[in-house]
């Protein structure tokens, strides 16, 4: 910067030389111009002033030769050192140029040197990662380790007792066995016993009319009494071994249907259209489904429960009975409401046992004591459960669960 400084100082004082030359050159020349113009009167003054004025001009050429040569040794010390800068220009811009590209040079090592030391520090925290990465590995590896031994104690005892279920799997199919033959042969006893029962009951229900026919003129009043008390135990005898029949052969020729719930329903209340008219009977059915059930069994139990419904009613008080379905994650729960005379909580396992009545014969409420065993059975055919909610005096709601038959 220096040295530039000192070349722009030359310039300008060779410019300032340079201006001060033309100005005299200029005064010279309006000197010259003014003498030509004046009018001397003497000649003498003229040559006077003309030597004078060539006096001035030679001096003035000599210090103009002078400065010329001041100014000619000036530009070659300015040439010199012009030169001499722009040699000094080139070294020091050379000199520039290699500490920048030192600078350059440097600031890349810099680069790479920040580079290597965030890999350096990258592999370190990656070398402790897979440290405890390692370590977190060999402690997995002991407690799977830990848990296969266990796992393997575990599996033998279960072998065990796998071994053991099966020797107990074998004794309880050759016991089922048994109770499948047992089974059936009760079933063919109560098949064949129901027949054979009914014959002598024929023959007393017979005996029984042909006495009343022939000899009730001649007939004690009491025993035309107990002769109508036999005849109807003889009757009540006949549906008990038919109810029975039925109920042992519940499920054997069962057939599966998909089935419009609501229409079943609707079907079952025309069927009891005459019981339902005597009551006065009002029955409410909410929406319904269509599912796949063993359909004449899955009627009866609407058929039971509607009956139960309008049996077991309060008296002075009309039968309201209600019917609803819901769907649930599992399967489908159907309900049977009504406002009849209700049952005691001690009796809700009881009722739906095989003849198992609340109420005797003397009472006004008849029944066989096997519709809800029905239900019981029919239910459990489709893998469902069975029960009741009850208040004595307000009520009853007797609810089942059906689970669809997946294939007709």
């Amino acid at each position: 910067m220096e040295k530039r400084k000192t070349i722009d100082e030359l310039i300008l004082e060779n410019q300032k030389l340079a201006s001060k030359i033309i100005i005299a050159h200029q005064a010279m020349k309006e000197v010259l111009i003014k003498a030509k113009k004046q009018d001397a009167f003497q000649s003498n003054q003229r040559e006077e002033l003309f030597i004078k004025l060539i006096n001035e001009n030679k001096l003035m050429s000599e210090e103009l030769a002078l400065a010329h040569k001041q100014l000619d040794f000036q530009n070659k010390e300015k040439a010199k050192r012009i030169d001499e800068l722009v040699i000094t220009n080139v070294e020091l811009d050379h000199q520039y140029k290699e500490r920048a590209k030192r600078a350059d040079e440097l600031a890349i090592a810099n680069v790479e040197l920040d580079y290597q030391n965030k890999e350096k520090a990258k592999r370190a925290d990656e070398l402790a990662i897979a440290n405890v990465e390692l370590d977190y590995q060999n402690k997995e590896k002991a407690k799977r380790a830990d848990e296969l031994a266990i796992a393997n104690v575990e599996l033998d005892y279960q072998n065990k007792e796998k071994a053991k279920r099966a020797d107990e799997l074998e004794i309880t199919n050759k016991e089922l066995e048994k109770f499948v033959s047992a089974n059936r042969e009760l079933k063919q006893f109560v098949y064949i016993a129901s027949h054979e029962f009914k014959e002598p009951l024929r023959t007393i229900a017979n005996f029984i009319q042909i006495i009343n026919e022939d000899y009730s003129p001649t007939l004690d009043k009491k025993i035309v009494e107990y002769l109508r008390t036999i005849d109807n135990s003889v009757k009540r005898m006949m549906v008990l071994i038919t109810s029975l029949l039925h109920f042992s052969r519940l499920g054997i020729n069962k057939k599966v249907s998909n089935v419009d719930c609501k229409e079943l329903i609707d079907s079952v209340i025309s069927d009891l259209a005459v019981l339902i008219k005597s009551s006065n009977a009002t029955i409410e059915v909410s929406e319904m489904p269509k599912i796949n059930i063993y359909e004449i069994e899955f009627r009866q139990i609407f058929q039971n429960l509607i009956t139960n419904a309008i049996k077991y009613q309060k008296k002075g008080s009309l039968p309201k009975i209600q019917i609803r379905a819901e769907k649930t994650p599992e399967n489908y729960r159907f309900s049977v409401s009504d406002n009849g005379i209700g049952i005691e909580p001690s009796y809700f396992d009881r009722i739906f046992d095989i003849f198992q009545r609340l109420h005797n014969t003397e009472e006004v409420f008849e029944g066989k004591g096997i519709g809800l065993a029905y239900c019981k059975k029919i239910v459990q055919l489709h893998k469902g459960e069975i029960w009741v909610e009850s208040e004595l005096g307000k009520g009853s709601t007797f609810y089942f669960t059906i689970f669809p038959i997946l294939s007709l």
